[in-house]
């Protein structure tokens, strides 16, 4: 398999086909199907944006609010029914005079195990308690920066408990002993891992991430020395997105002070856009929950909005959030306007000194009725080391368990599809859109080739939305044509193999491919592809997969108004699991496909479920679709027409040995091969 080279396989594309592209060097920006899906975005925030300047009183104020709360349960996959025992455990302490730590260990879920460090002032309870989540980093609650944010609190009069999210400290999901690291690298990867896995199951990866939390303020409102009426929770980056998170669904928090996250996806889709897995959720820009939302649940309860002015949240989109939370606190009366805020100071991305005493100051004034200014106390942090709840530094080797991983794969299993028509769940899953636009195509000039000559073309697959194609014309036409896509785009060597042996081809560069591949890349392409644009796609309420098949069935209209096909019929060829993924749905809803070959496809989205690590399919998931149907449904629906499957792939992108492929597709109109390198395609 060759997934991995995708991005070089654009850039040489790019390098080396100007021939054969049809985007002028004017028009290529604004031809990906990033800024198209912005564009869809971008109207979705401006509706709802009018909807909450609409917000004229508190009822109407705690009525969205609860909207938003039962959306983002619903998003995230819901929470758990059932608090478990914590059987919370001591594994060691330190005294620092005026605080002392402990490091505990306790279960959010049976055998899951949740690593934390409880900060404990000196002195006669009860104290008021603040949960303070990390941030995105490899040492999560021992890094330095995180340390001093729970030391200051202690030191401050605040019980604190920190704790490893999912995928940091001594909870690496994938760790390897032997590489001492993950196996798929650092901590977003893993939360990618397994957040696209989760899915499937029309899960998040925040549902076990929020309920780690819950189970934390769980764990505080349980010490004799803490007051469960006095409870705060405060994080910085990936700790600020749990901070806001938690304030929705846990309404015994009375303190929220999220930093460096909050902002506004108006601002924040032009620039670094989607982030991490667990930070933003399918149809949320289409239900209208912004950041914004999320922090007006709170109302009016106290709220500070932490930022630094060169973050990657942009500051602007902060600004607006607050801007707005501000007139809806007003709206509450009183002095409920003095219980928002915004602090914001220099710098990049992260938690300087100066918002940690902002931070002390709010907690200050809203769980302890002390006002003013709270310059950070001196202290020194510890070694990484003196805080490990383990003796191992990872919870998996010295207590086993379960991780994020294990709990999805066991549950998964068990998922069965729920039956019913197959068309309609396909429709619903996909959000496919058919185009009841006239069809347009425009000739961008012409090109030749050793027996063929190509056509450039422009059609559009929907308003505001223009596929690019290349139409290959063999000198010796043999009246069969192919529609072809593949991931390394449409002037690659299938298409020119296929013309010089009589075909005529429709080859086409599907959504986010050849000159609509987004021109962004993250920390992650090598694993997850374009997944920029697959989580925009989804927040908006589309997938890749329903985009592209609209790309393959207006291409057959295309073929049809050329009177290319012969018998009212092409055959559908694709290259790599998006493509594939998207041709085989596409059949389903068009019967002018009628052969259908798909080289280098994923097996199954079960096999996706239920294995730990994948690569590369990011673009194929459709959420919740292990509860209606999976690949080989789609193959079997096909019957009579005849489907091959060439160099079928595992979810790694491994060649999958052809009686496992069998045994995926048993029936008698599916053909099994494999194609070596140089054998031709058809």
């Amino acid at each position: 398999m060759k997934r991995i080279l995708l991005l070089g396989a654009a850039l040489a594309f790019a390098a080396g086909a100007d021939d054969l592209r049809v985007y002028s060097d004017a028009e290529r920006p604004r031809a990906s199907i990033y800024e198209f899906l912005n564009g869809v975005a971008q109207k979705q925030l401006a509706e709802r944006r009018a909807a909450v300047s609409r917000l004229r009183t508190p009822d109407e104020v705690r009525a969205r609010a609860a909207r938003t709360r039962e959306t983002f349960l619903r998003m995230i996959g819901g929470l758990p029914a059932t608090r478990t025992p914590l059987n919370l455990q001591r594994t060691g302490s330190l005294d620092r005079g005026d605080y002392r730590v402990e490091m505990v260990l306790f279960e959010s879920l049976p055998g899951f195990y949740v690593t934390g460090n409880l900060y404990i002032p000196s002195g006669q309870g009860p104290f008021p308690a603040v949960l303070h989540p990390t941030g995105h980093s490899a040492t999560a609650k021992t890094r330095g920066l995180y340390q001093s944010l729970s030391i200051g609190l202690a030191k401050s009069g605040f019980v604190v408990l920190t704790y490893d999210p999912l995928g940091q400290g001594e909870r690496r999901i994938f760790w390897d002993q032997h590489l001492q690291d993950s196996k798929v690298g650092g901590t977003t990867v893993e939360h990618q891992m397994v957040g696209v896995q989760s899915l499937l199951a029309g899960e998040s990866m925040a549902r076990l991430m929020v309920w780690d939390g819950i189970r934390g303020i769980d764990l505080l409102s349980s010490l004799p020395y803490v007051d469960a009426r006095r409870i705060g929770v405060t994080g910085c980056s990936g700790g600020g997105t749990l901070t806001t998170y938690l304030a929705v669904a846990d309404e015994r928090v009375q303190v929220a002070a999220p930093s460096c996250y909050i902002t506004s996806w108006e601002d924040q889709l032009p620039g670094t856009g989607p982030q991490d897995a667990e930070q933003q959720f399918p149809d949320q820009l289409l239900e209208g929950i912004d950041h914004g939302d999320l922090v007006q649940v709170f109302a009016p309860k106290p709220y500070l909005i932490c930022s630094t002015t060169e973050d990657f949240f942009p500051l602007s989109g902060a600004k607006k959030t607050y801007e707005e939370a501000k007139r809806v606190w007003g709206l509450f009366g009183g002095d409920s306007g003095e219980k928002i805020a915004w602090f914001y100071g220099p710098g990049g991305h992260g938690m300087r000194a100066d918002t940690r005493s902002a931070i002390y100051a709010w907690m200050n004034r809203w769980l302890r009725d002390r006002p003013g200014e709270a310059p950070e106390p001196k202290f020194d942090v510890e070694y990484e080391e003196n805080l490990h709840v383990t003796a191992s530094g990872q919870v998996t080797v010295s207590f086993g368990g379960e991780t994020a991983s294990t709990l999805n794969m066991s549950r998964y299993r068990q998922i069965q599809p729920e039956g019913g028509d197959l068309k309609a769940h396909v429709l619903r899953l996909t959000r496919y859109q058919a185009s009841s636009a006239p069809l347009a195509i425009t000739e961008r000039g012409t090109a030749g080739g050793a027996g063929y000559r190509v056509q450039k073309l422009l059609y559009d697959a929907e308003p505001g939305r223009k596929v690019p194609a290349l139409l290959y014309l063999p000198a010796n036409d043999q009246r069969r044509t192919v529609l072809y896509a593949g991931e390394s785009g449409k002037d690659g060597d299938d298409p020119k193999r296929l013309a010089e042996l009589g075909y005529t081809v429709l080859a086409i560069d599907l959504a986010g491919m050849g000159e609509t591949l987004a021109p962004r890349t993250s920390y992650s392409v090598q694993w997850f592809g374009q997944d920029k644009p697959t989580w925009l796609a989804l927040m908006v309420g589309r997938t890749l997969t329903g985009i592209r098949m609209a790309d393959f069935v207006r291409g057959l209209d295309v073929l049809a108004a050329r009177g290319l096909l012969h018998g009212g019929k092409a055959q559908g060829v694709a290259h790599g699991s998006g493509p594939a993924t998207a041709l085989l749905h596409a059949a389903l809803l068009d019967e002018r496909f009628g052969e259908i070959r798909l080289e280098e496809a994923l097996v199954s989205y079960r096999a996706v479920a239920t294995t730990p690590v994948h690569r590369q399919i990011f673009d194929s998931v459709l959420p919740n679709v292990l509860r209606a149907y999976d690949l080989p449904d789609l193959a079997r629906a096909l019957a009579p027409r005849k489907v091959t499957l060439v160099n079928t792939a595992t979810p790694l992108g491994a060649t999958l040995a052809m009686p496992l492929v069998r045994a995926s597709y048993p029936d008698a109109h599916i053909d099994v091969r494999r194609r070596r390198e140089a054998e031709p395609i058809l």
